[in-house]
């Protein structure tokens, strides 16, 4: 049993990616009658497939135009390449074997569930480091039940929210880092490669900035932390916009990472660099600075780009009334069915009293700032699904840990089974 329970500990990256394998085999075989018709979820997912046909028919690497719409000039869109880069990569293999037909239905099949691993590591980081090694088993458990979330990686599901979430999990893993350097640059890359995908994250990375800030605050030693972001948020958004982003989106467009973002990025990891690196001694002085950097931040936007003050996609008060305002999924969770509202808020709700609890339960332990960082990150995430119930997936996704936690202390087995390997361990260093 202890040898069993050495292997859980010492592999689980491996162990973690065969769960992985086995939950992408199953959801291959379930719902392999949309792969073999090639059942695309929505538009977008279409959208996505008819870019990279696109770009693997010649279309150039900067020229996401589409031409099918508005014809003859097409129609801009204003994604970016990252998440055409797996699927053509997927297809151009498949090639070597089979038709162009059947390669673009497997790839659409698979590359969904690519950054469900990358989901799988970075909860299973997050739970390792505030409960115990032995608790990312029940935190892949948790995370394949968050039905939300789990939609955004099924087999057809090519869109970019998949490879979103998985980068909000990384943010998550590196908030509770208790290396801060290590930490920090996660938040801050996990973050640049999100906002290079599309914005609709975008209010989790400015709150995951603000938790590392926040941190900074209450504990100067927490400046390695807050400038190893800076640098990355800063770097890794200009080094996305200048690999990723469209010739269309060299414009100052609201609704992508264009010179209006790039620049917001940048500003905001200077000023944070700052405050870390000249950063004063008295807390209180340290609050003040961060709130005005913030403010900084914020007017200055306001007073250089007015017209994202609005809706980002810039569209006329009749397609909004008549479109975008009638969006099921861009309405806010009470204005749903209670049916639809229980199923996705339960696991948020839980979640965020399990990491209220774990954080009082951790007070006096080193892991408390870890569960702070987490709870606030829950916290905002569950406040989300009152703007718009399209954060759902993401809330029951940061949710897990909080989750894990309560099942750690009520499920018989858990806490003894940690005792006995924290035991164990014991026992064989003093051999």
């Amino acid at each position: 049993m202890a040898a069993g329970r050495d292997l859980l500990d010492r592999h689980w990256v491996a162990l973690t990616l065969l769960a992985w394998l086995v939950v992408a085999a199953w959801s291959l075989a379930d719902r392999w009658g949309q792969v073999r018709w090639l059942s695309l979820g929505d538009t977008d997912d279409n959208m996505r497939l008819m870019q990279v046909r696109a770009w693997l028919d010649g279309q150039g690497w900067y020229d996401l135009r589409q031409y099918r719409m508005n014809p003859p000039a097409g129609f801009d869109i204003h994604w970016s390449r990252i998440v055409d880069l797996p699927i053509a990569g997927l297809i151009l293999f498949f090639r070597l074997f089979t038709s162009n037909s059947w390669a673009e239905r497997l790839a659409c099949g698979i590359a969904p569930l690519l950054p469900l691993s990358i989901a799988m590591l970075g909860i299973g980081a997050t739970v390792r480091r505030l409960i115990h090694p032995l608790a990312w088993p029940l935190a892949i458990l948790f995370l394949v039940g968050a039905t939300a979330t789990m939609l955004m990686y099924m087999p057809e599901r090519i869109d970019h929210h998949g490879w979103q979430l998985a980068m909000l999990s990384l943010t998550l893993a590196g908030l509770c880092d208790p290396q801060a350097r290590r930490g920090g640059a996660l938040v801050g890359i996990a973050s640049a490669v999100s906002l290079s995908i599309g914005l609709e994250l975008l209010p989790y990375a400015a709150m995951a900035g603000a938790i590392i800030a926040l941190r900074w605050v209450w504990d100067r030693a927490e400046a390695p932390r807050l400038a190893v972001y800076a640098l990355t948020l800063g770097g890794g958004s200009t080094l996305g916009f200048a690999l990723f982003a469209s010739n269309a989106n060299q414009a100052m467009r609201c609704d992508a990472l264009t010179p209006v973002w790039l620049s917001v990025m940048i500003a905001a990891g200077m000023l944070l660099f700052l405050l870390a690196r000249f950063g004063p001694a008295s807390r209180g002085v340290r609050l003040a600075l961060a709130v005005a950097a913030g403010a900084a931040i914020v007017i200055g936007f306001a007073l250089m780009f007015p017209q994202c003050l609005a809706r980002p996609e810039g569209v006329s008060p009749e397609l909004q009334r008549n479109w975008l305002n009638n969006v099921r999924e861009a309405k806010p969770i009470y204005k749903h069915s209670w049916r639809t509202g229980v199923a996705i808020a339960t696991l948020p709700v839980i979640g965020l009293l399990g990491a209220l609890f774990a954080a009082w339960r951790a007070r006096r332990r080193p892991s408390a700032i870890g569960w702070v960082a987490v709870a606030l990150f829950t916290t905002f995430a569950v406040l989300m699904l009152l703007w718009q119930v399209r954060a759902g997936p993401a809330a029951q996704m940061l949710a897990v840990p909080g989750g894990v936690a309560l099942a750690w202390v009520i499920v018989p087995g858990c806490s003894a089974t940690a005792r006995c390997w924290c035991a164990c361990s014991a026992q064989r260093a003093r051999w």
